[in-house]
């Protein structure tokens, strides 16, 4: 039987070669996505003074996002009409932002991502 990962290359070999490289685009992003949602304590144990640089850091980098072919991405997750949070995979491809829906967010990550509303 074969694996996922061999049955997505298999798919891949039917792409074009256009599609091909938004698929790059698509899973660097992705990469890139999961490496921002390390907090930064788990990446180094760092001083105060050495946080505040790394954070901004990190916005002046999500800031120049896009590549020769994008590829750098992030998720967002969002509420719609009062229900969510659906995550999306946001990225550049070319000159274009474009966006993946991934699917609602599992409970024990929309608790730390919801405000809590206080009575």
């Amino acid at each position: 039987m074969p694996t996922y990962l061999q049955t997505l290359a298999v798919q891949a070999v039917h792409l074009s070669p256009k599609e091909r490289l938004e698929l790059i685009a698509i899973l660097e992003a992705l990469n890139q996505a999961e490496q921002d949602l390390i907090p930064p304590s788990a990446q180094s144990n760092s001083s105060q003074a050495n946080s505040s640089a790394t954070q901004l850091q990190r916005k002046v980098a999500a800031l120049q996002r896009v590549g020769i072919r994008g590829g750098k991405g992030s998720f967002e997750d969002k509420y719609i009409r009062g229900y969510g949070p659906y995550r999306y995979l946001r990225y550049w491809y070319g000159k274009t932002h474009k966006s993946i829906y991934l699917g609602k967010v599992s409970s024990h990550l929309e608790k730390q991502l919801k405000p809590e509303i206080e009575p």
